[in-house]
């Protein structure tokens, strides 16, 4: 009698064991249904844990549920195997992209960019062999650039907000670099620059309550993610963390040797579909000499005063 009790016992301590493995039924039609559906593989996005509960979101469309798993705690205690931490992520289609509030350098929304989309600039470009006044009505270039969320969601919504802002109207080529990169993104409003680039104290109180967060990293090539080809788009950074409003275009490929761009964190969001002709016609005469710090304090004026051959964006917008 007392060896079929302590059968019994050791049959539910195992049950108890396995049942650890097996996440809370909430969501789990979400789940069937989301693996057998014949679209996308969701994206999967590390989520940290609060409290050690690792929540699990499982989307199907525009259908999502949060789901509670075992955590990595939890396994430790009953000495079980570390793959209970295989359910710690979120899994996220390209429709939704969700940010944790420990993972934004502040307070940054979740992005919601459904499909690629199209962007045009208009391109004025003035070359070292002729002067302002003769290529003032002149006839614009232009550059059709493809949006790619799927490759970095954030950056495609940023990029998207400041097209719809205009921040990019009248915005020079200031670094352009043949065979290397074509950089933008210090706007010809001053007040703009104020808000998107850097934040000032003191009397200009209005732009200091409105300042724009910097948008925190995304997976690079090493994730699997898009390559700093030719004709690739990324954002430029100064580090972790501080990707803003400047952009540059690859003016050849990047990935490898010798700049390494894919190996120092720079990942592409969209790719020029029509125009690299203009791209490689670009006014590279002043190089790396365009004061960026001067250029987001002054704007246009500077720009125009000291570097009057810039190429430059005269109208960008989004194609619908």
């Amino acid at each position: 009698m007392i060896t079929i009790f302590l059968a019994l016992l050791i049959i539910l301590q195992c049950c108890s064991i396995l049942f650890a493995f097996v996440p809370t039924t909430k969501g789990a039609s979400s789940s069937s249904r989301g693996s057998s559906s014949g679209g996308e593989m969701p994206i999967v996005v590390p989520r940290k844990s609060n409290n050690n509960i690792i929540a699990d979101i499982i989307c199907d469309g525009a259908d999502c549920e949060c789901v509670t798993s075992t955590t990595r705690r939890n396994a430790l205690r009953t000495s079980l195997s570390l793959l209970t931490t295989t359910t710690s992520s979120c899994f996220l289609p390209h429709e939704a992209f969700a940010l944790d509030e420990d993972d934004a350098p502040s307070s940054s929304a979740s992005v919601v960019v459904a499909k690629p989309f199209t962007v045009l600039l208009a391109i004025q470009i003035i070359h070292s062999q002729t002067t302002p006044e003769i290529t003032s009505t002149s006839l614009l270039s232009e550059i059709e650039i493809e949006c790619r969320p799927d490759w970095a969601p954030l950056a495609s919504n940023r990029f998207k907000e400041l097209v719809q802002l205009g921040f990019y109207n009248d915005c020079p080529f200031f670094r352009v670099l043949p065979g290397y990169i074509a950089q933008f993104g210090i706007s010809a409003n001053p007040k703009l620059n104020r808000q998107w680039m850097y934040c000032v104290e003191g009397d200009v109180e209005e732009v200091v309550e409105d300042c724009k967060p910097s948008l925190r990293d995304e997976p690079s090539r090493s994730n699997g993610n898009q390559s700093n080809t030719k004709g690739t788009l990324s954002f430029a950074s100064s580090g972790r963390n501080s990707r803003r409003t400047q952009v540059f275009i690859n003016a050849g490929d990047n990935s490898g040797s010798p700049n390494y761009l894919d190996a120092k964190n720079f990942v592409p969001f969209a790719r020029v579909v029509r125009g690299m002709d203009v791209v490689e016609q670009l006014n590279g005469e002043y190089g790396g000499k365009v004061s960026q710090g001067k250029g987001a304090y002054y704007g246009g004026e500077y720009f125009e005063k000291e570097f009057p051959r810039l190429s430059v964006i005269r109208d960008a917008k989004l194609m619908m």
